[in-house]
């Protein structure tokens, strides 16, 4: 008797399912597939019934997508968060032709793909700010399009730290392009910055063959001498400074390093 009881408990729990709040559920009976939704709440369905329940709120995914650029670069959009949601009044169908899997089954390969497309058609420098707007905007267009047949609307996409590649050889051609570019830019200027410096140097020599103009005539060979004088006994008492006396066709002074 207790057996029994047990089994028609067990067997009146498992013929109920609950639809949580902002869902809907879809009730596939042996027969098939109801053609009413359910709404929220407890449903009796049968214990040979299941109910596939749908989140009616939009949905957000995060992914990292990649895709090859119009020049060959590999293209990494990083933590890309993808919107979506189904149509309520399409579940039934969303439910025989999809199921309950609809982002592993649709969304994320259409994703994938259209994204490679639209990227495709940009050069690696063309995704700055501007560039990547427009490849979100477009591939929310196409997305969408190709998604509503499946009875899903695709909201928006946002491409989230968006570059190329540093593992692929395109990063380094375009590293060695800009290396290059830098290069030749530098070789242009050359001649200007020679220009400048030749200027420069002439200035300085004008500046000083001025001054030893102004100079010359106050350098008396009394005046020398004396420089001469102050500026040996500077050396002689410096402490680094060794004497070492010479022949007289020699220096009669020199400092050596000590």
């Amino acid at each position: 008797m207790r057996a029994a009881l047990t089994t028609i408990a067990f067997a009146g729990f498992s013929a109920c399912a609950t639809v949580p709040s902002g869902s809907a559920g879809v009730l596939l009976k042996p027969s098939g597939v109801a053609q009413e939704t359910q709404g929220e709440g407890v449903h009796f369905i049968g214990p040979f019934a299941k109910t596939d329940v749908y989140d009616l709120r939009a949905h957000e995914q995060t992914e990292d997508l990649a895709a090859l650029s119009a020049d060959g670069g590999m293209i990494e959009a990083r933590a890309s968060v993808l919107t979506y949601h189904p149509v309520p009044a399409e579940l039934v169908a969303l439910d025989r032709e999809v199921g309950p899997q609809s982002y592993e089954v649709v969304v994320r390969p259409v994703v994938r793909s259209t994204l490679r497309r639209i990227i495709a058609g940009f050069r690696a420098d063309e995704l700055d700010t501007p560039g990547i707007t427009k490849a979100e905007r477009e591939v929310t267009a196409i997305t969408a399009q190709r998604l509503r047949p499946y009875h899903i609307v695709f909201d928006n996409i946002s491409l989230r730290t968006i570059e190329i590649s540093r593992l692929s050889a395109a990063y380094q051609a375009i590293l060695d392009t800009a290396a290059e570019e830098q290069r030749a830019l530098a070789a242009r200027l050359l001649p200007e910055l020679a220009r400048q410096d030749a200027e420069r140097r002439y200035a300085d020599a004008q500046g000083v063959a001025k001054s030893d103009t102004a100079i010359a005539p106050t350098l008396t060979p009394a005046m020398l001498e004396d420089t001469a004088n102050r500026a040996w006994s500077t050396l002689l008492t410096a402490p680094s400074t060794h004497v070492e006396v010479r022949p007289s066709e020699q220096p009669y002074l020199l400092e050596v390093e000590p």
